[in-house]
């Protein structure tokens, strides 16, 4: 595997694995007790600014309008499937932070897309010349 390969798998999971845990910590009756004491809103925009920046990052064809609309789609399905557990809310208030750290996300992403994944693909080469 090259190193465009590789950056492709790691851009992946920097998507892929933050959103399952995502969905878990979302969907899971009591989540753990976090290490830091951070708001509920924090955690909210937070989390899809991230996801939504490395959205763009792993799947490029996602960028702009498709990103957004597919972070959405996410943040509302768990609303919805909040609402049928009973020790957790579905609340519009949550949605609304998702759809703030998904402009932040999106911001992020046309600023600093292509500077983070020219480094990571420097890095990556750089990995692989020395194992090489």
């Amino acid at each position: 595997m090259g190193a465009e390969g590789a950056l492709r798998g790691c851009l992946r999971a920097g998507f892929w694995v933050p959103l399952a845990a995502c969905t878990y910590l979302a969907l899971t009756p009591s989540p753990p007790d976090a290490v830091f004491q951070v708001s509920d809103v924090v955690l909210h925009g937070g989390a899809f600014a991230y996801l939504t920046f490395a959205l763009t990052l792993a799947h490029p064809k996602a960028d702009g309008w498709p990103a957004a609309g597919s972070m959405l789609g996410y943040g509302l399905l768990l609303e919805v499937l909040q609402s049928f557990e009973p020790a957790r809310t579905a609340e519009l208030k949550d949605l609304l932070v998702d759809l703030a750290g998904i402009a932040l996300g999106l911001s992020l992403a046309r600023v600093a897309g292509e500077p983070v994944r020219r480094l990571l693909r420097r890095l990556i080469e750089l990995l692989l010349v020395r194992a090489g």
